[in-house]
């Protein structure tokens, strides 16, 4: 009976491994078949992105019971049929990223689903703001914007009604992390890269409140090219990360 290929297989973590193990086979994968690494840079970054997709699937429990669905109904189908074949038509494929459009942006790996992947940091962004949505390859909306504890609020929310792209783990950048957004040789379009992202408001909250005196949050001004702390009660828009 011809194996199949699935998620586990390619971390190679066995079926019933915890997050733990999944993320730590994972990170040791990675630092193997880096593409700084490789000869092969091009197969590299192959393999990097199955690696990444098998961890995002994994560690989320909606899609990793649909790809544990997707191996019984296989191993069901070879048993009864002896060999490889087909997957019955009611069979779902197993989720994967290689149907969504992806363009190679800088670092970014720019998708048509709305989000886009960092390939030095490894944080996976919205490439629009709460308030937006992305339709047809494109940010449809005009920014939300919410003082810094109603910013928290908003993105709990986000979650609560399904998040984006499958996923609802979405969360505000920390300040260093917004910061990596920051793009010099994009200073004609907001010091950011407007092909990845191609609406961005000038002020972003970020996670990190300002530990200093008097109190406040850190945000990041996008029109400036800085991060400042300033009053929470600022109105200022929201772009979401994970990982």
């Amino acid at each position: 009976m011809a194996k199949i290929r699935t998620h586990y297989d390619n971390l190679k973590v066995a079926r019933n491994a915890p997050d733990i193990v999944i993320k730590a086979a994972h990170k040791a994968l990675l630092q193997i078949h880096h593409p700084d690494k490789a000869d092969d840079k091009t197969r590299a970054e192959r393999i990097t992105r199955i690696l990444n997709e098998a961890r995002e699937v994994l560690l989320d429990p909606v899609r990793r019971k649909q790809h544990d669905d997707w191996i019984k109904a296989q191993e069901r189908g070879h048993k009864h049929h002896g060999q490889a074949g087909p997957a019955p038509a009611d069979t779902p494929p197993p989720p994967k990223e290689s149907s969504v459009g992806e363009q190679l942006i800088g670092v970014f790996r720019a998708l048509s689903n709305g989000i886009a992947h960092d390939t030095e940091t490894r944080l996976v962004w919205c490439r629009f703001v709460l308030g937006q949505s992305w339709q047809a390859d494109k940010v449809e909306g005009e920014p939300a914007l919410y003082a810094w504890q109603a910013a928290h609020e908003a993105v709990q929310l986000f979650n609560q009604q399904g998040g984006h792209a499958g996923h609802r783990d979405w969360r505000l950048p920390t300040v260093s992390e917004l910061k990596t957004l920051l793009n010099s040789q994009a200073a004609q379009q907001g010091f950011i890269d407007s092909l990845v992202f191609p609406s961005n408001p000038r002020w972003l909250w970020t996670s990190s409140p300002y530990a200093g005196y008097g109190g406040g949050a850190w945000l990041v001004n996008f029109s400036e090219g800085l991060a400042i702390n300033d009053s929470p009660s600022l109105p200022c828009a929201v772009r979401l990360v994970r990982g």
